[in-house]
């Protein structure tokens, strides 16, 4: 596996409380109370490139992101743990600013966010998880949002 698709995992597999069957999740309003912005989102983006860029080197670090990748996370309390049985992964994420909570969930919810600015039958079927704001800030920032690595999926 390239390094590039495993890190592709890592954020798709992150995401699988958002991209399974909408189940009500008692922790919901963590995703969507949130407040985007582009300072974090950006913070974001330079935890993700150090972190890309130092597992290149490391092959431990390549296999701590492996096994978070392949953790199963039903819930959104599972995916923010996820940071707890993987200190070295978030360790960059918090170099960063960035609590425990943004560090897993920030790009699941620019993920929905951002579809729903397409897709608008996304906020419906999801409201518990995504706000307006968050959609509004999305269509606003587009094209920033674009320039950042993590969310194009590069490395």
């Amino acid at each position: 596996m390239t390094l590039f698709r495993l890190f592709a995992a890592v954020l798709t597999l992150l995401a699988a409380p958002a991209l399974a069957a909408h189940a009500p999740d008692p922790d919901a309003h963590l995703m969507h109370d949130y407040a985007l912005s582009m300072p974090k989102a950006k913070a974001y983006d330079a935890a993700y490139l150090a972190l890309v860029t130092a597992a290149k080197s490391d092959k431990g670090l390549q296999a701590d992101v492996a096994a978070a990748s392949s953790e199963r996370a039903p819930t959104i309390a599972d995916t923010i743990a996820k940071m707890d049985r993987h200190p070295r992964v978030y360790a960059f994420f918090q170099k960063q600013g960035l609590s425990k909570n943004e560090a897993a969930l920030l790009p699941l919810i620019l993920m929905n966010a951002c579809a729903a600015v397409q897709y608008p039958a996304v906020l419906k079927s999801m409201g518990d998880m995504i706000s307006q704001p968050q959609v509004d800030f999305c269509r606003a920032n587009m094209a920033a949002l674009k320039t950042l690595h993590f969310f194009n999926g590069g490395g």
